[in-house]
C-alpha cells in the first residue's frame, strides 16, 4: 500500500475509493513531485487523497495564483 505524501495515510482515490498502486517507478516517483500529475489507474482522474483531500493534479500554488 502506498501512503499519501501529505498525510501519510494509505493513498485511496477519493473519486472511486480504489487504493492507488503505481504501475511503474515513474508513477511512484511522481507522488513526491508536486508539479507532476498523478492519475488513478482505475477511474483515470487526478488522484485526490480520500483522507486529507490532497490533489495530485500537478498544479502548484504559483499555478493557482495565476489562474
Amino acid at each position: 500500500m502506498i501512503d499519501c505524501a501529505h498525510c501519510s495515510r494509505p493513498l485511496i482515490c477519493d473519486h472511486c475509493d480504489t487504493p492507488y498502486r503505481p504501475e511503474t517507478q515513474e508513477q511512484y516517483e511522481a507522488l513526491h513531485r508536486p508539479e507532476v500529475p498523478v492519475f488513478c489507474n482505475e477511474c483515470e482522474r487526478a488522484v485526490v487523497c480520500h483522507w486529507c483531500k490532497a490533489v495530485y493534479d500537478g498544479l502548484t500554488a504559483d499555478d493557482l495564483m495565476t489562474e
